[in-house]
């Protein structure tokens, strides 16, 4: 088996500000391990000397994303590799990089070495391998100041694929399913007090923000299983492979250890009978089967990270368009496998940052990045919310991509 990221854990930025040095941005090049090379692609923040972002690694058979950080020191940057986001393929490993940054021709270039250490408790000791990667300085201008709680908007001047990739979206559908359950006929299932207010100011954002038509939104407040079912077979019917799908459940959700297998709960769901509960894996073939370009899950229920088959930013348009190209299947849940609140922190840092964004391109993993640590830091119970591919539905590393209204 091919050793996925013996290599992926190497970071950069910060800058010296004696040097003028800023390594804040996207990074993109080659990391290298024996006789293997992965496609790969650094997000950096500085903050005086200190450095913070992702990396991320791929190949044909592989794909990783992890969070990294490190410290600059005049031209030496020395980054660690501190948790994944998620990995795909072979083994992985977190790993230790000592880079410089030097300039060739106008281009600024970050290489050196990955390795391994004990010290770090990653890779093994004498893995290691080189790492090149390229950023060119693009002049930009700010078309509107950042609005507190979404991401910044910035217009590049030669931003051609920005321009290109909005122009694209706005011939495409975009759909939403939103699904809320809050009533519950069997009386052994306490009723919910939010989901319905909550998915009803989804939708209006959705509408009133993105390129979300009222006749492409469906919202149902408290359906049984047959309603959902019957609502996934009209999606697989109406929606194209060029367009785009939004589905947003919230409601009861449960897990059972023995079959190791999540389910949602419609209204017409029993505690004594599963007839009625709606399970993951039909959810999956639904969504692996409605041949959209980008299909997005977002659901804040209890136990809802058991969507995932693994658990699981880019900011520049290049790089929406590269995520926008590959076909996706992502799901955003409000916790993983663990009780949530009915009050959901979730859905209303959801739908504030949605609306605050005044970016007209934002990626579902921008999004989820800009309120996950709010989550954490604001729920009852520590919630962690979670981000990844969904398994077996024809995820190939894309993104869905929000286009804002003009």
């Amino acid at each position: 088996m091919r050793n996925v990221s013996y290599l992926l854990l190497h970071l950069l930025s910060v800058i010296s500000y004696g040097q003028g040095i800023d390594v804040s941005g996207t990074w993109t090049g080659n990391s290298y391990f024996v006789n293997t090379q992965y496609e790969t692609t650094y997000e950096l923040q500085q903050t005086g000397d200190k450095v913070t972002g992702f990396i991320y690694t791929k190949n044909k058979n592989d794909s990783t994303k992890a969070a990294i950080e490190g410290t600059l020191k005049g031209n030496k940057l020395s980054v660690t590799g501190t948790e994944f986001i998620y990995k795909v393929g072979a083994l992985s490993c977190l790993s230790k990089s000592d880079l410089t940054i030097s300039n060739r021709d106008g281009t600024k270039i970050l290489s050196g070495k990955w390795k391994g250490t004990m010290a770090f408790n990653t890779c093994l000791p004498g893995a290691s391998g080189r790492v090149e990667l390229f950023k060119k300085e693009i002049e930009t201008i700010v078309s509107a100041p950042p609005v507190t709680g979404g991401p910044s908007h910035h217009i590049q001047k030669d931003d051609f694929e920005g321009v290109e990739l909005v122009k694209a979206l706005s011939d495409r559908k975009y759909y939403a399913l939103v699904i809320a359950v809050e009533d519950y006929q069997d009386e052994n299932i306490q009723d919910l007090d939010n989901p319905v207010s909550d998915a009803t100011g989804l939708a209006q954002v959705l509408n009133a923000n993105y390129t979300f038509e009222k006749a492409d939104i469906r919202l149902l407040k408290n359906p049984n299983r047959a309603d959902i079912i019957e609502a996934f077979d009209k999606l697989a019917h109406e929606i194209e492979q060029r367009d785009n799908l939004f589905i947003f459940y919230a409601g009861h959700g449960i897990w059972d250890e023995r079959l190791k297998q999540g389910f949602w709960l419609p209204s017409d769901a029993r505690l004594d009978s599963k007839a009625q509960w709606l399970s993951n894996s039909t959810l999956r073939d639904y969504i692996s089967g409605i041949k959209s370009k980008h299909t997005l899950l977002v659901t804040d229920a209890c136990f809802s990270g058991s969507i995932f088959k693994e658990r699981a930013v880019f900011t520049n348009s290049r790089a929406i368009l590269e995520m926008y190209k590959l076909p996706s299947r992502k799901a955003m849940t409000s916790g993983a496998l663990k009780t949530v609140p009915d009050k959901s922190v979730f859905i209303q840092y959801l739908n504030r940052n949605l609306a605050n964004n005044q970016a007209p391109l934002l990626s579902a993993e921008q999004l989820f990045q800009s309120f996950k640590v709010a989550v954490i830091n604001n729920s009852p119970n520590g919630q962690v919310p979670q981000y990844g591919p969904i398994g077996q539905a024809g995820d190939e590393g894309g993104d869905f991509i929000f286009l804002r209204r003009d």
